[in-house]
């Protein structure tokens, strides 16, 4: 079985139909907010494709007087994969579709240049796993957003438009602002570049995950990591192997690295309320 993302927008009803052209295991999750009054629209075009054919449909609706305080995207994410966790495990799935495509690659890409982070790679992955899941986006090195709506158009298929999407409330349609003044050619060469800085951080990737190894069959010795070359990626990959949901800020790393440092072989450090990070004969433990 192919668990299928499904929003009801152009994309994803691109993604149902061609997946459904070739193979007939699918079932298809669609997660209703309620947010804005016409989203019951949405629904119903994923209702109506998956009723004419014979596809298993699983509706989540959020009950829209539910109050999504700070980063709505953030936690509507979370509701979304936990929702596709459980059909993933309930129908014992291969793997989950989603339909990212070339456009969406340029926008996290660049919200990720801009918000300064580093991560490892930019963009979104064509694979990769989430919560247990694998994940597969066939769309995200084959087609722009315009020639998603053009097939569809021509294959006189329903979907429906979120014009939230258009509102320059989110950082991410800000920059998808901006990239409408861009050719697809000058789009397609952002997307190499972005492709070749990938290829270069996968090669430090790869060096700060053996340093991680070796500091990590030495029990996390503080000698070990005083030799390190890579000292705050470790840091951060040490306390995310163990507690996910721990925010480190740079200031933060620096801290737990000097502590790390200090001569004092025995001691404790404070992450998060009741979660110490203990140094105990220089070997670094939590409990």
């Amino acid at each position: 079985m192919v668990l299928l993302g499904v929003s009801g927008g152009p994309d994803s009803m691109y993604l149902l139909h061609k997946t459904f052209k070739k193979r007939k295991d699918i079932i298809v999750a669609t997660v209703n907010y309620n947010i804005r009054d016409d989203s019951y629209i949405d629904v119903e075009i994923v209702k109506e494709y998956c009723q004419k054919n014979n596809i298993v449909l699983e509706v989540l609706e959020i009950d829209k007087k539910a109050i999504f305080k700070g980063n709505f995207e953030e936690k509507a994410r979370k509701i979304r994969f936990d929702f596709f966790a459980a059909l993933y495990k309930k129908y014992n799935c291969e793997f989950l579709l989603l339909a990212h495509h070339k456009d969406d690659f340029l926008e996290t890409a660049i919200m990720q240049k801009r918000s300064r982070r580093k991560p490892f790679y930019y963009g979104i992955k064509e694979e990769n796993f989430i919560d247990g899941m694998k994940v597969v986006r066939p769309l995200v090195f084959k087609k722009f957003k315009r020639e998603i709506i053009e097939e569809l158009n021509f294959l006189k298929l329903k979907f429906a438009i979120d014009k939230t999407n258009e509102l320059a409330i989110y950082q991410r349609n800000k920059i998808r602002k901006e990239l409408l003044k861009l050719s697809e050619d000058e789009k397609n060469i952002l997307i190499n570049d972005i492709l070749l800085e990938n290829q270069n951080l996968s090669i430090i990737e790869n060096a700060i995950n053996e340093e991680f190894l070796f500091w990590e069959k030495h029990n996390f010795s503080q000698e070990i990591f005083s030799n390190l070359k890579h000292k705050k990626e470790s840091v951060f990959k040490f306390i995310h192997s163990f507690y996910n949901d721990i925010k480190l800020s740079s200031q933060k790393i620096n801290s737990i690295i000097d502590f790390i440092l200090s001569k004092n072989r025995t001691s404790s450090f404070l992450l998060k309320n009741g979660i110490y990070l203990f140094k105990k004969q220089g070997l670094l433990k939590f409990k």
